[in-house]
């Protein structure tokens, strides 16, 4: 679970910042995606059930100083800006905080910590995902991990043409890109 990348905000198929939520709104959808997971999951302790760890455990408490020489070293602004979910904005002139800049590098985080701690080694997400994927498997070579796979999905998109996202009008996900 997203409660501590949502305190920043995926830039993602933005054209401006996302509002800043309150942490009762996190929680919230928080409870609403663990809810629709559950009808197909089976949520709990044991060696066969899913667990939904939050990546505000190891996010909320990052010390930013030992954060930036430890995990900020392995990231190019170069290479960061790079990214469509910074570069789209840019190109087109409309501002991007520093904050919404960070996600990246704290969605590759949350791939490193989610290796240490529960043994994570494929990363599944919405194709609009694919630059925090790469950035996440990245970082855990650089940081002297194992290989890791990247598993992107193509999202079923609006009439327009636009991705349906939990924050525009619900994520569908359908099929595995190959």
């Amino acid at each position: 679970m997203g409660g501590g990348t949502t305190r920043v905000g995926d830039p993602s198929g933005r054209d401006e910042t996302r509002r800043i939520l309150t942490y009762d709104q996190i929680e919230a959808n928080k409870d609403s995606i663990k809810g629709v997971f559950s009808k197909f999951l089976t949520f709990g302790n044991g060696p066969t059930e899913a667990i939904m760890p939050d990546n505000a455990e190891w996010l909320a408490t990052l010390n930013y100083v030992e954060f930036l020489r430890d995990v900020g070293r392995h990231f190019s602004i170069n290479r960061m800006l790079a990214f469509d979910s910074v570069k789209l904005r840019l190109d087109r002139q409309q501002e991007m905080s520093f904050l919404e800049f960070n996600y990246m590098i704290l969605q590759a985080y949350d791939f490193v910590e989610l290796h240490k701690r529960y043994g994570c080694v494929l990363q599944m997400g919405g194709s609009d995902q694919w630059g925090n994927i790469i950035n996440g498997i990245d970082l855990g070579r650089r940081m002297m991990m194992r290989s890791f796979s990247p598993s992107p999905h193509r999202f079923i998109s609006t009439s327009s043409g636009a991705k349906m996202g939990k924050t525009a009008a619900g994520a569908v996900c359908s099929t595995p890109i190959s």
